[in-house]
């Protein structure tokens, strides 16, 4: 059985056409750090505030678990805190929930 960590980043792409934002979502299983997710995508809802930018990353976040990761075998074992979202120093950058995850097919 293998254990790991997910998280995922958003950041806005300003275009003259429409909103877009560019998520990263990786997964750490302490030997290695691998990119599952990284592509552009419409916002689902308006996006106003920083929150808005944080609940996008964590959306994102667990649908890609619960379709690529899922498909691979990994499965969500428990989740860290949401973000407070707030943009602070220590919180430049939106982004998901710390999910846990664990892999049995290994």
């Amino acid at each position: 059985m293998r254990f790991g960590r997910v998280e995922g980043t958003v950041t806005p792409i300003l275009t003259a056409s429409e909103p877009l934002l560019h998520l990263i979502v990786w997964l750490d299983t302490g030997r290695r750090i691998e990119t599952v997710r990284d592509e552009v995508l419409a916002p689902l809802r308006p996006v106003e505030s920083f929150a808005d930018l944080e609940w996008h990353a964590d959306q994102w976040t667990q649908e890609t678990i619960g379709t690529t990761l899922s498909e691979q075998g990994w499965e969500a074992i428990a989740a860290g805190e949401v973000p407070s979202g707030d943009e602070t120093e220590d919180n430049l950058v939106p982004r998901s929930a710390p999910y846990a995850v664990r892999n049995l097919s290994w």
